[in-house]
């Protein structure tokens, strides 16, 4: 499974699922879900919620394509 950015970000924090519940606003049932990549659950913008809630910053950037369909990409720093 590809880890992602919110899942190395809980996994290194050393705190429990139920503490990072109480940060994020959830119940610890989701951070699970979260922290086994099924975000599906959540809305778009509720991850990005998460991850700013953890001390991250989220920027996003829109460009025009010389491609047919434009194309979405995450890059983790």
């Amino acid at each position: 499974m590809k880890q992602t950015r919110a899942y190395t970000i809980l996994k290194g924090s050393g705190m429990t699922q139920v503490e990072i519940a109480k940060i994020l606003g959830v119940q610890q049932p989701q951070v699970s879900l979260l922290m086994r990549n099924r975000a599906g659950n959540f809305s778009v913008g509720r991850p990005m919620e998460f991850l700013t809630a953890l001390r991250q910053d989220i920027e996003i950037t829109v460009r025009p394509t010389r491609k047919e369909h434009g194309t979405l990409s995450v890059i983790s720093a």
